[in-house]
């Protein structure tokens, strides 16, 4: 039995058509979809994913955990990402809802941090879901709505807004866990630290010409702004979102490349300036380095 299923896998084993951006090999592309649950899988293997999903459900099912396996009689959402283990047996015919998945490269740094946030609010050994009401499975269901009218629409910004009624989702379930009578651990100074770098790194973008480069490009920079020692910041940022904070500040860099190769007319040696690279070259190693091709061949592949 595979340990981790890939994204690709998934398609390979609903038997849906594997889409065009993550049919290239060798080349790491943003992938998001969202699907209604219709025809949904009747079972899956207990074992880790290398993506995200958010799965909003009705029907009998039992899920099973890293504590063992809990019935599934009423409506839930469930939340996971590339750390939890969990499998999945349908118990009638009759499954509705919606779900949506997406992979490492279409995360950003404030959801990722946003889907620990909620997960960190259970037991490890279990899994992260809430059971619903009517009233909150109907709330729920408007933002998978939403997100399909997104996902088919053209707009040059979609991702952006998927990722924040993604964002929606999961505060929405923060809030709902919160309100309930189960005990939770208060948020802590490094997750207040983590949250303030997340707000000053996304804040340099977008750029809006190339001689408004981000006035913070170095974890020294962003610690400085912060009041606060680098190894300190360095050390908070590892500990709750698991990379380091040079690897969220190339992150974010490559992904405002990726927006303004895909979006402006901008010469890529304005780019590169742009982004604070002093040398085209530097930009164009940056570059391959973390997607396999160069901007140029990036840009007129029409990715």
């Amino acid at each position: 039995m595979a340990s981790v299923e890939t994204i690709r896998q998934y398609y390979e084993r609903t038997k849906r058509l594997v889409p065009s951006d993550l049919a290239a090999t060798g080349v790491s592309r943003a992938h998001f979809n969202v699907l209604r649950r219709g025809n949904c899988y009747a079972s899956l293997q207990f074992v880790r994913r290398d993506y995200y999903k958010i799965c909003l459900c009705r029907g009998s099912a039992e899920l099973f955990t890293e504590a063992g396996s809990v019935t599934i009689d009423r409506p839930a959402i469930f939340f996971s990402d590339t750390s939890i283990r969990y499998g999945w047996q349908n118990r009638s015919e009759e499954q509705a809802g919606y779900v949506c998945l997406f992979n490492e490269p279409f995360t950003t740094a404030d959801l990722r941090h946003a889907f620990r946030r909620f997960t960190g609010l259970f037991d490890p050994t279990g899994h992260p879901f809430l059971f619903l009401d009517e009233e909150s499975y109907t709330h729920f269901a408007g933002h998978f709505e939403a997100l399909m009218a997104e996902h088919r629409d053209d707009f040059i910004y979609r991702e952006e807004v998927i990722r924040n009624i993604l964002k929606l989702m999961i505060y929405t379930a923060i809030k709902m866990k919160r309100a309930s009578n189960i005990p939770i651990p208060k948020e802590n100074a490094k997750d207040l630290l983590v949250s303030r770098f997340l707000n000053l790194l996304d804040g340099q973008f977008p750029l809006d010409s190339p001689t408004e480069m981000p006035r913070m490009r170095s974890p020294a920079d962003f610690a400085h702004a912060l009041n606060i020692h680098v190894n300190h910041l360095n050390h908070c940022v590892k500990e709750s979102l698991g990379k380091t904070t040079s690897e969220l500040i190339h992150e974010r860099i490559l992904k405002e490349a990726i927006d303004l190769l895909r979006q402006s007319d901008w010469p890529v040696t304005a780019i590169s300036y742009g982004l604070g690279f002093a040398y085209p070259q530097h930009f164009n190693a940056f570059f391959r380095k973390h997607t396999g091709a160069s901007p140029r061949a990036y840009r007129s592949g029409g990715n």
